[in-house]
């Protein structure tokens, strides 16, 4: 069982469930004056601290003080757009006044899922803003602020459906990037610029035939911990030595992954930045909590089915639904037919905190989900690009679910993330 110490002042300890983002893991926070408790993703992919119009409830929030800003996210699967507000942030032992909250007007695609919102832990340079205030005053509106959200009607340009188009339609706003949730609590001394996260899984498990909604909730495999400001103390979380993987740019995690293969396989190499042709100052991989996969370049994805097929009697039968995109996460395969010791070990291999090569193990018990999306169905949770997606690795939570992981934004020039086997019981 975790033990939160007095000791550990600074820091905030939330519980986490994968049952309301489908294995995303979301926490509750309280917003505004009559601390509103919202579910957020919990997400080092993006940047922004962002909750639905509807259910926040902005309006009897008397903490809430508008803005000129508004913002426009898209995710690899999802977006959004809406108003840029300040209210207070609260969340067990630490609260923040004045905190920027993104408040959805449009949403593309169910990108919520079941959550509210969306808890992004990333750096700054995601975080964009378009300050509008020129533009509203120019159009008469007052007071020149983005909420209440004053294009109502659908025939304004800034209702337009498609959210691809939304910045086409800014070209008169000024950029600036909105300081993140994260930063602002680190910068104001609340926590240390570092924190800690544990999941046990990348879907949901589903225990029995008949299971009850709160039944998932307290099945502590659906269960998981965001400790903000915490890290290397939590010594009862973990055990052995810490991996660090270096991180090369503060935009997401960014990482690189030098190359992958199965136990005793060879090495499948993964598309470097010029190779990809990638954008200058990234990487070819990011480590992001928001991702319930682990996606691969087409190529290695490719690569890696054929040395699984070549080892495992029956991989090319179960594998096949799942190479044809992320559907098959929705119906799964019979689990019966499923024997894990036949499976190997997937490793990754990184670029470490001193330039060396480091290993982290996907053992099958992470990439394959025993029970999910039901009971005594099976899910693999590897697959390829994502449509649109550049030859960019996504690093989601099979392959962070053995490790109790440290995001140490304060170590090296941009961080470092560290891995320690997580214990069995946390």
């Amino acid at each position: 069982m975790f033990i939160f110490m007095s000791s550990h002042l600074h820091q905030s300890r939330l519980a986490l469930t994968n049952v309301l983002a489908e294995g995303g893991y979301t926490a509750s926070v309280k917003l505004g004056s009559q601390a509103t408790k919202v579910n957020l993703i919990i997400d080092t992919g993006s940047s922004t601290l962002v909750v639905h119009h509807n259910r926040y409830q902005p309006e009897l929030d008397q903490h809430l003080r508008p803005s000129t800003l508004a913002q426009e996210v898209c995710y690899g699967l999802g977006g959004w757009l809406g108003a840029v507000i300040y209210t207070k942030v609260a969340t067990p032992y630490l609260q923040l006044d004045n905190t920027p909250v993104a408040l959805v007007y449009r949403e593309a695609e169910h990108t919520f899922l079941n959550a509210d919102g969306i808890l992004g832990l990333a750096y700054h340079r995601l975080n964009p803003s378009y300050d509008m205030g020129r533009y509203l005053t120019a159009h008469s509106v007052e007071p020149p602020v983005t909420y209440p959200w004053p294009f109502p009607g659908s025939h304004h340009p800034l209702c337009h459906q498609d959210l691809t188009d939304f910045k086409a339609l800014l070209y008169t706003a000024v950029e600036c990037d909105v300081p993140t949730y994260f930063s602002l609590m680190e910068e104001s001394g609340r926590c240390a610029n570092r924190f800690a996260f544990i999941s046990r899984r990348s879907s949901i498990h589903y225990a029995s035939e008949r299971v009850e909604h709160h039944a998932l909730h307290d099945d502590p495999l659906n269960q998981g911990w965001l400790i903000l400001g915490g890290g290397e103390e939590h010594t009862q979380c973990y055990h052995g030595d810490f991996i660090d993987v270096k991180v090369v740019h503060d935009r997401y995690y960014n990482v690189n992954l030098l190359s992958i293969n199965i136990a005793g396989g060879d090495s499948i190499h993964l598309p470097t930045v010029a190779e990809a042709h990638l954008n200058r100052g990234s990487s070819n991989a990011i480590i992001d909590t928001g991702a319930s996969m682990v996606s691969l370049p087409q190529m290695a994805f490719s690569a890696l089915m054929s040395q699984l097929k070549a080892q495992v009697p029956n991989a090319a039968e179960l594998l096949a639904p799942f190479e044809q995109g992320y559907k098959a996460q929705q119906r799964g395969i019979d689990a019966s037919a499923l024997r894990l010791s036949d499976w190997p070990d997937i490793e990754f291999h990184f670029e470490g905190e001193n330039g060396q090569s480091v290993t982290l193990l996907c053992p099958p018990t992470s990439y394959w989900q025993i029970n999910t999306p039901a009971y005594g169905k099976a899910c693999f949770k590897f697959m390829g690009q994502l449509p649109q997606w550049p030859a960019q690795s996504i690093l989601g939570l099979p392959l962070l679910n053995p490790y109790y992981v440290v995001f140490r934004r304060d170590e090296g020039e941009a961080g470092i993330v560290r891995f320690a086997a997580l214990v069995d019981e946390v």
